[in-house]
């Protein structure tokens, strides 16, 4: 058997010595703190075996003096009821420490009580021993604390702590542990504090003084598992929030993100903090050993997944590997691990960083060859390209409306967005120019936005808007036309954005349904302003009415799918602004 810790192991070859007889443990040897470097007896570490077997063994004295229960008598019992042996025994031990510190806890008591405390007397009685330990004052324990240098207060307040469960006296125990021991020992010993801690009793204040301490004593890559692991304690969690409005920054700004990630991510609770917070507590959590994610439920590791996928967004971003280990263990039945993989893909797509996203599409592509996309993105990937736009194949003679500038149909890479690539001719570079330079200042409902631009490898300008929908002048002739009511609705959007672009001073030459595009929502987008124009401001907009009565006059009379009715013709015909149009309209559309 291996000698107690601080004692040499026998030597076999000396002289025999006398086997001394084996005796319980001494109530003086109950208490390692009441002398430096006492060890504690064999009998009391295979105790404490006992007790913390399945849990990990503190590694230095002042932990062990934390994860000892309190060997004290019970305060709920009746007084009259007879002290057990063990209680006896650790009375002793608590008599003796009083007697010790007697002066530094200002301790008053009378005859009887002092021969308990010399240990002239044995303690027998129950209400006896409750009145002598209840003379010690807590302002008095303060007091001394504060005054003794940190290693002696330290040592005081173990012995207090050790029969009473006040969290003030832990808290303090912890802070003087600190300031006079090693980090590694001041580190386990608050690892045992927090675990004696009735956090349904504690205060803001002291909430705060706790959270502070596990800032201080454990090290960054720590802390999560650490946090998370005391918020799945009902009674600590409920403390953290009653105090979470008293938090000061530099404790919410670590502290909060790990809460939103724990009822969010962990319990899939409604979100009620605002997305940084989320955003910082997903990193943290992605941050986490493997072993730790893995061993949580799939459903949790499902909504890390998910919320990863928002928060990881930079090229390169230290925590890409981790979504990837989670995508790796889920199960290859799971009927939405295609859906995940192509949604990472996009992610290292958007980040930039096509290698991971090509990897994931191969194996995708490889596991269900029935999966489409997979294939579809790979051919994205390997297209010719202009900067992140992969442009697709087309017919060579796609123009604008006025025929003056290329268009080809493309993917914007981002987002996976159809889009429209177009490229201006050599001749008519500068028309291309002053189109790009309008679309890039106008922000008008309904009309598209420029998402990129640049020049070609062969040095020809060009510029990207989206192409989510179907061109409007092939719905109106394919398929025999639209329905009244969608036919209605694209009158009332276009007037309106007519009206909208004479107000901010932009003319367009016409209205020909190919320059507008029809959104699967059925909203109406005008995608091609070739030779639009810059005008005085025209609030009523007065100089596109006539274009306004002439688009609904078209898209009205190809209908071929109802007959447009006698009010409605009226409507068009006899309107005289774009205002009065468009509410003949709403009135028409019911």
């Amino acid at each position: 058997m291996d000698s107690p810790k601080g004692t040499e192991p026998p030597d076999a070859s000396g002289p025999k010595r006398r086997r001394r007889r084996k005796r319980g443990p001494r109530a003086s040897d109950a208490n390692p703190s009441d002398k430096p470097g006492a060890r504690e007896p064999e009998g009391g570490q295979r105790d404490e075996r006992r007790r913390g077997r399945g849990r990990r063994k503190p590694s230095n004295r002042a932990a062990r003096v934390l994860s000892r229960q309190t060997e004290s008598i019970d305060l709920d019992k009746n007084v009259e009821e007879p002290l057990t042996e063990q209680e006896i025994a650790a009375l002793r031990d608590h008599f003796r420490f009083l007697r010790e510190h007697r002066n530094d806890l200002r301790l008053k008591v009378n005859a009887n009580e002092d021969l308990l405390l010399n240990g002239a007397r044995e303690p027998v009685h129950r209400g006896v021993c409750h009145h002598l330990l209840a003379k010690v004052q807590r302002r008095n324990v303060l007091t001394a604390a504060e005054r003794l240098e940190p290693a002696r207060a330290a040592r005081l307040l173990a012995g207090i702590i050790r029969f009473s469960s006040d969290i003030e006296y832990v808290l303090l125990f912890l802070e003087k542990i600190k300031l006079s021991s090693s980090p590694a020992e001041a580190t386990a010993a608050l690892f045992q504090g927090l675990q004696r801690i009735e956090f349904d009793k504690v205060s803001s204040a002291q909430m705060r003084r706790v959270l502070q301490l596990m800032i201080e004593l454990f090290d960054e890559k720590e802390r999560p598992a650490l946090l998370l692991g005391m918020l799945e304690n009902t009674s600590f969690r409920d403390a953290f929030d009653k105090s979470r409005a008293d938090l000061p920054d530099a404790l919410s700004h670590l502290v909060l993100p790990l809460r939103a990630a724990q009822a969010i991510i962990l319990h899939g609770e409604p979100n009620t903090f605002d997305s940084e917070t989320l955003s910082d507590g997903v990193n943290l959590l992605l941050g986490l050993d493997s072993k730790i994610l893995l061993r949580h439920s799939a459903e949790m590791r499902q909504r890390l997944f998910h919320f990863g996928l928002q928060s990881c967004a930079a090229p390169q971003h230290r925590l890409h590997d981790r979504l990837k280990m989670l995508l790796r263990h889920f199960p290859s039945s799971d009927p939405e691990r295609g859906e995940r993989g192509i949604a990472l893909a996009r992610h290292f797509i958007a980040a930039n960083s096509d290698a991971a996203a090509r990897q994931i599409l191969q194996t995708l592509a490889q596991e269900n060859p029935s999966f489409g996309i997979p294939a579809q993105w790979l051919e994205f990937l390997d297209a010719e390209r202009l900067d992140r736009i992969a442009l697709l194949e087309q017919p060579s003679d796609r123009m604008d409306v006025l025929g003056q500038h290329a268009r080809r149909a493309g993917i914007w890479l981002e987002t996976m967005r159809p889009v429209w690539v177009q490229i201006g001719r050599s001749d008519a570079v500068t028309g291309h120019d002053e189109t790009l330079g309008l679309m890039c200042e106008l922000a008008v409902p309904g009309v598209t936005s420029v998402l990129e631009s640049g020049t070609t490898k062969e040095g020809k300008p060009y510029f990207v808007v989206a192409n989510s929908g179907e061109s409007l002048d092939r719905a109106l002739t394919e398929d025999a036309g639209l329905e009244l009511g969608p036919a209605l609705r694209i009158c009332y959007e276009a007037v309106g954005l007519l009206n909208a672009l004479a107000a901010v001073g932009v003319r367009l030459p016409d209205v020909d349904p190919g320059r507008f595009t029809l959104e699967p929502s059925g909203a109406l987008l005008l995608t091609d302003l070739a030779g639009a124009r810059r005008v005085d401001p025209d609030a009523r907009g007065g100089f596109h009415f006539e274009l306004a009565r002439s688009f609904c006059t078209d898209v009205l009379g190809r209908a071929r799918r109802h007959i447009v009715g006698a009010e409605l013709k009226s409507v068009v015909s006899a309107s005289k602004s774009c205002a009065e149009l468009a509410r003949g309209l709403a009135r028409c559309r019911g």
